[in-house]
């Protein structure tokens, strides 16, 4: 005996609903599979740095050691490139020569965050910051010491030892981190850096001026990965941003003080 089409109608009803409610669930899923692969690349990256430490007289690597010579530099924790890039001339940072290629794995390339597709497709990303995965290093004081010297080439050259972390469970290492794409400002794409709520750009306490955040919230559009000195990582979310244009873009900082990124 056939199904009617009133029968049909029910049936094909009911699947859609069923299909309404497990695509929610299913998408979360696989959210979550993301935010835990991107958790394991975090961790990779500190145990990178602190073995580096290890083979370094307990100093961290550097995050960007000539961050003041051109437009952008050419030397960062994740590669070198020859000349700085534009969006124009994309010169993409080589992982081969990163000072971590020797912890990274065969290749010595930061994996990249499975969250963080955008830098793939933008055409300013190779001349930009290419090659962090989506990830940025604490560069004010763990990879650079801005606090000590201020905005000279001491800071960028001079890096913390491990011994210096006040608590390594509470000193920010690594964070998910973007930036306003050069040339799609609706996007955001690779950033080398993860900057604290204020900027230090001067020996001792930081300005009362705040930088552009990098700290990405892009797991769910609310969470942000954040891994600490002691290898721990764990999701923080967006408190506060600088602008409604970079809060749109997740783009912020989970909280008001620079007590995580600060050693003391």
């Amino acid at each position: 005996m056939g199904f009617t089409l009133i029968e049909l109608l029910v049936v094909i009803a009911v699947v859609a609903i069923l299909v309404g409610l497990l695509l929610p669930v299913l998408g979360r899923s696989r959210e979550a599979g993301r935010a835990a692969a991107c958790g394991s690349n975090l961790r990779q990256l500190v145990l990178a740095v602190t073995t580096y430490a290890t083979d370094h007289d307990a100093f961290y690597v550097p995050a960007a050691d000539d961050v003041f010579v051109g437009f952008g530099g050419t030397r960062r924790w994740h590669g070198v490139r020859q000349q700085p890039g534009t969006s124009a001339t994309p010169d993409p940072f080589d992982p081969a020569l990163s000072p971590l290629r020797d912890y990274l794995g065969v290749d010595g390339r930061v994996k990249l965050c499975p969250s963080f597709p955008e830098s793939l497709a933008d055409p300013a990303a190779a001349g930009f910051e290419a090659g962090t995965g989506g990830y940025g290093y604490n560069q004010s004081y763990v990879g650079g010491r801005y606090d000590l010297f201020g905005a000279t080439a001491a800071a960028a050259t001079t890096t913390a030892r491990t011994d210096q972390l006040r608590s390594p469970t509470d000193t920010v290492l690594f964070t998910d981190a973007a930036f306003i794409s050069p040339a799609s400002p609706s996007g955001v794409i690779e950033y080398s850096f993860a900057e604290p709520p204020f900027r230090q750009s001067a020996p001792g306490p930081p300005l009362a001026v705040r930088p552009v955040p990098s700290t990405h919230f892009r797991h769910d559009l609310t969470t942000a990965r954040v891994a600490w000195g002691d290898g721990h990582v764990d999701p923080r979310e967006l408190s506060l941003s600088t602008t409604n244009a970079l809060r749109a873009r997740n783009l912020g900082w989970f909280s008001d003080t620079n007590d995580s990124y600060d050693l003391f």
